[in-house]
């Protein structure tokens, strides 16, 4: 009796903590950009590094001596090592690209601060003479060309 108390007092923490646990906004599960993610070399060496990774978990739940299990479990210490690395360097690599973009986007920002009102004027008439629409439509295929290009080199 004490067991099925014990275990429905077990499943009911389990579906407590779940309940507690914020829920992921669907936004969050986006991809991330084109220029953030792992080029195809970094893929295909995760991809390898984990199908080696499982191949010595295999062998050394499969090993028999010490000297071996040792031997497995220095290569995989290795490999996960390797993995570490890898991944904190690629993060690292993305939070300096990301203040590289941030430094230039605010000295733009101050660039223009400048002569706000001249812009604020200029932007008046390219409304009224058609031209605000044209360059619209250009920035936007301009921006899908890049965007495609891009995705090539990536792959």
């Amino acid at each position: 009796m004490k067991k099925i108390f014990l275990i429905a007092g077990l499943i009911a923490l389990a579906l407590s903590a779940h309940a507690a646990q914020p829920q992921q906004d669907p936004a969050a599960k986006q991809k991330l950009p084109i220029y953030m993610q792992p080029t195809k070399e970094q893929r295909k060496a995760f991809k390898q590094r984990g199908k080696k990774i499982k191949q010595l978990a295999k062998q050394y739940r499969k090993a028999t001596s010490a000297d071996e299990k040792a031997n497995i479990k220095a290569q995989m210490t290795q490999i996960v090592s390797d993995a570490t690395d890898a991944g904190m360097n690629w993060a690292l690599e993305r939070v300096a690209a990301e203040k590289e973009n941030l430094i230039a986007w605010e000295q733009k920002l101050q660039e223009r601060q400048k002569s706000l009102e001249e812009i604020k004027t200029r932007r008046v008439e390219e409304i009224l003479s058609g031209e605000a629409e044209q360059r619209y439509k250009l920035a936007k295929k301009r921006w899908k060309q890049e965007m495609k290009e891009l995705k090539r080199k990536m792959k």
